[in-house]
This record gives structure tokens, C-alpha cells and sequence, in this order.
């Protein structure tokens, strides 16, 4: 019997493999003791009938042999006890169990055997009996383990309950234990209190992000096409409101996006979403980045892809792959390419050291120190958002030096 995951069956296991041991000793005790009993017995038996025989014998009286005893000399000796050294041992003669004790002094040599005797049967009998007893402990031992375990953890089986149930109304069973099972119960109710409090905190903060800062973002994405309708002559004022415009735009999404992954994933909806369209808007968004440096932009869209996903995670997930290696990218290449079930993204910036790379995803974390632009944090909420949709997300070093990030699209449907 081997332990499955369940406790009970841990415990049950546990007891089992303990009357296992100490029923093995019980049985090694008893069988060693009987032996070095027998030997003693059959020992001290043959010596005082060869003492008496072997008398006889050297001073001609008349002697006879008792039942059971074989005594033979010299050459009435059979052949098989012939050449055994002097002492007691235990053979077998014809197929017999024989107690042989053998004797040598100047009058030659001496042999008394005994047969199996009624000891020897109760002794099988003794060993037959200890067999049954061991095997109905360990069978008892591990039923009643299983009883005990049953009732060991039923209080550990009730709070389990209640928990996976999320059964709050009439409160997690054994509050007021005074056991480690009631300290348990009250640190799992203390810790649900404080996660319904913070998801309501949480609820309440992103209605607050969406209904505080839309408004304004509105307001600013309005009030910047309306100065660039009134600039037409004025080409500086025109570059500096499509940088408004562009900023305001990307935070719209962006809330967009962080309100959606504060929501359970299987509450959302995963309408089927075109990525060649998502992909040519954000590339065309991050080009700007390289404007000004010797790095070329390309874009290859092998095939059409369709996924189920809502758009404005994924338009986040893109963009935050693009700006980055457009970001850290001084001379070079980025490349973009989508192919029927992932994206990748390559550049030939500095790549990452081994200490980055092994906190990549973090939040806060940055590929250099001496850029100071954004926070860090735009792999991390890639990361996330690659979980919230179920794809998976993952990091290269491409060996003529460089970045590879991919994403593998889970379920993703292709039309030529």
C-alpha cells in the first residue's frame, strides 16, 4: 500500500507501515528465540544421552538405545555424518530434518542423531500461528488507522469544504476549537476578510480610474483636435498636438486595458479579433520612436490570424513589445513577424545580462539603468495580459546579439 495525496491516506499509511515494523520485530524476536531454544534444548539433550551412551560403549556393558536416538562409531557411521567436525548442527538425511551432535576423542569417533520430534512440530505449528497473527495486525492495524485517520480529519475535511465552497453565511466550521484545527479555521476566516475587503477596495478603485479619468482624457483628445484644426499653419504646433493626441490616445487604452484585467478572465468575452490591423496600427504608432536613430522598422505578416481575444489587451501586448525594443534599439533592426500561431518580435539592441534576465518579468524591473524612460513596467503588464488570454509568453537571445520575445497564440485561428 502506497500513500495517495489525501491525508487520510497518509496517515492511515503511516500507521500501517509502523505495526508493519513492529510486528517484524515481533516476529524476529520470537523466531530467533526459538531457534536458539531448540538448539539449547536439542543441545543439552544429545550430550546427556551421548555422555551415558559413549560410557556404555567404551566399557562394554550392555546398552540400548532409547527411541528416535541414533548412535553410531567409528565405522558404523553413515557415510553423509561421516566427515562432520565435532558440535552440534542441524543436517538433512534422507530427506529428513536430523539434531546431530558428533564426538571425537582417543576411542574414536562418536555420532547421535535424533529425528524430528514433537518440539519441531510445535514449532511449525508456532511459526504457521506467528504468520496469521502478523498478517491480522497489519490488516487490523490498517483498518483501524483508516478509522482513526477518518476521524483525525474530519474537522480538516469540514474547513476544507467550506473554503473551496466559499460558504461564509454560517461561518467556517470549528471557529471556537481551542485545537490547531480552530487556529486554522480562524486564520483562513481572517484572511478571507481581508481579501473580500481588498477586492471590494480594488472594485471600487477601477470604477473610480474609469469614471475619473476618462473624462478628462475626453476632454484632451477633444481640445487637441480642435487646436489641430486651427493650426493648419503652424506645423511646430501641428507635431506637438499629434504628441498629445498620440499620448492621450495610448492612456485611453491603457485604462481600457487595466480595467479589463482587473476582471476575472472567464468573465470577459473573447470576440474573434483580427491581429494584422492591431499589428499595422501599433507599428505604425512606434515607428516615431526610431525616427530619429539608424534603425529600420519591418513588418512581416506571413498570414492573417484570428484570435479570440478582446482587442484592447491585445493591442496593449503589441504595443508594449514594440515600444520596447523600439526604445532600447540604437542602430539596427526591429522586426516584427506574425506567423499562424505567434508573434515575434526581434531587435538588435544590447540584449539582456543574466541578472536582467532572470527578472525580466518583474515589475520595476528596466534593461538599462541609464535609461530613464518609463517605469519598467511594460514586459510585466505584457506578462499579465499574455496570462489573462492564455498565451504564452517567452524570451530569447538571438545569437548574433539582440532580442526575441514571442508570443504563442493559445487556439488561434487562420485564414489565408
Amino acid at each position: 500500500m502506497r500513500p495517495d495525496g489525501s491525508l487520510r491516506a497518509r496517515i492511515t499509511f503511516a500507521i500501517g507501515a509502523l505495526a508493519f515494523v513492529i510486528c517484524s520485530l515481533f516476529a524476529a524476536a520470537v523466531y530467533f528465540t526459538v531457534e536458539a531454544l531448540e538448539t539449547n534444548l536439542f543441545t543439552q539433550y544429545l550430550s546427556e544421552q551421548a555422555a551415558s551412551l559413549i560410557e556404555r560403549h567404551r566399557s562394554g556393558k550392555s546398552y540400548t538405545v532409547p527411541p528416535r536416538i541414533g548412535f553410531y562409531h567409528d565405522a558404523t557411521i553413515p557415510e553423509a555424518l561421516a566427515r562432520l567436525a565435532p558440535g552440534y548442527r542441524e543436517v538433512t538425511l534422507d530427506e529428513r530434518n536430523v539434531h546431530v551432535l558428533t564426538r571425537a576423542d582417543e576411542h574414536g569417533r562418536f555420532v547421535i542423531t535424533i529425528g524430528e520430534s514433537d518440539f519441531e512440530r510445535i514449532e511449525g505449528h508456532l511459526y504457521i500461528a506467528l504468520g496469521v497473527g502478523v498478517a491480522i495486525s497489519l490488516l487490523l492495524s490498517i483498518w483501524l488507522g483508516w478509522i482513526t485517520a477518518s476521524r483525525v480529519i474530519a474537522p480538516v475535511t469540514a474547513l476544507a469544504d467550506a473554503v473551496q465552497r466559499e460558504d461564509r453565511q454560517g461561518g467556517l466550521p470549528s471557529l471556537d476549537a481551542p485545537d490547531e484545527i480552530g487556529a486554522l479555521a480562524r486564520a483562513f476566516a481572517r484572511r478571507t476578510d481581508e481579501l473580500q475587503g481588498f477586492l471590494v477596495r480594488e472594485r471600487l478603485f477601477t470604477g473610480d480610474v474609469s469614471h475619473e479619468l476618462r473624462t478628462p482624457l475626453t476632454v484632451i483628445l477633444g481640445a487637441a483636435e480642435l487646436i489641430a484644426a486651427q493650426s493648419d499653419d503652424r506645423p511646430s504646433v501641428a507635431s506637438a498636438i499629434e504628441r498629445i493626441q498620440r499620448a492621450a490616445g495610448d492612456m485611453s487604452d491603457k485604462v481600457g486595458a487595466f480595467l479589463l484585467l482587473s476582471r476575472a478572465p472567464e468573465a470577459l468575452d473573447a470576440p474573434l479579433t483580427a491581429l494584422r490591423p492591431l499589428i499595422e496600427r501599433e507599428f505604425d504608432r512606434c515607428r516615431v520612436l526610431v525616427a530619429a536613430k539608424p534603425v529600420s522598422c519591418r513588418l512581416d505578416i506571413r498570414e492573417d490570424v484570428w484570435v479570440n481575444a478582446r482587442p484592447e489587451l491585445a493591442a496593449v501586448a503589441v504595443g508594449n513589445l514594440l515600444r520596447n525594443a523600439c526604445q532600447y534599439t540604437k542602430r539596427g533592426e526591429v522586426l516584427v513577424c506574425l506567423e499562424s500561431s505567434r508573434l515575434i518580435v526581434e531587435d538588435t539592441g544590447p540584449g539582456l545580462p543574466e541578472p536582467v534576465r532572470a527578472r525580466l518579468f518583474e515589475p520595476s524591473v528596466r534593461v538599462r539603468h541609464e535609461q530613464p524612460e518609463g517605469s519598467g513596467l511594460g514586459l510585466a503588464i505584457v506578462q499579465r495580459i499574455a496570462a489573462h488570454l492564455r498565451w504564452g509568453f517567452g524570451f530569447e537571445m538571438r545569437p548574433e546579439g539582440g532580442s526575441r520575445f514571442i508570443l504563442n497564440f493559445s487556439g488561434a485561428l487562420t485564414k489565408s
